[in-house]
């Protein structure tokens, strides 16, 4: 049965916004109003809202951080490129050991601070985290200063 997850964000400027997930997903929001807006992905089959939340600036709520798995390092690869030639600012992590994986990945952060992983998983891993050993749970591992 196919399906697509629904993520809702809150955000302080939805034109900021969905000019960032326009890029990162290279496609115009499905609905767009002052207030709201929502991409109905296939690649990713997602369902992402952004929603106007007056006096959210630099206030963090919900999720840790969200992702996207590759299956092919040649698509995390063309996702990475295209995130680069729009000039969005990235971080990059070749072979770093994570939540029991070795994975390569770049993070892409929204302009309200929501993180997003892109990752491809190159093998398991014996450690939740190769550079910190003190590291005791998944939520902290897999975070953006995850392995620095």
């Amino acid at each position: 049965m196919p399906f697509r997850p629904h993520i809702s964000l809150d955000v302080a400027d939805i034109d900021r916004s969905v000019r960032f997930y326009s890029t990162v997903f290279a496609t115009e929001p499905t609905k767009h109003y002052p207030d709201y807006a929502n991409f109905r992905l296939t690649a990713p089959a997602l369902h992402l809202a952004v929603v106007l939340a007056p006096g959210r600036e630099g206030r963090r709520t919900g999720g840790e951080h969200f992702g996207v798995e590759f299956l092919e390092a040649s698509e995390l690869a063309g996702w990475r490129e295209r995130a680069e030639a729009a000039g969005l600012a990235l971080r990059v992590e070749e072979a770093v050991t994570c939540c029991y994986a070795v994975a390569d990945k770049f993070w892409l952060s929204d302009p309200d601070g929501h993180e997003w992983e892109f990752w491809l998983r190159l093998e398991e891993a014996d450690s939740l985290a190769t550079a910190a050993p003190q590291i005791t749970s998944a939520a902290v591992c897999c975070a953006p200063a995850c392995c620095e």
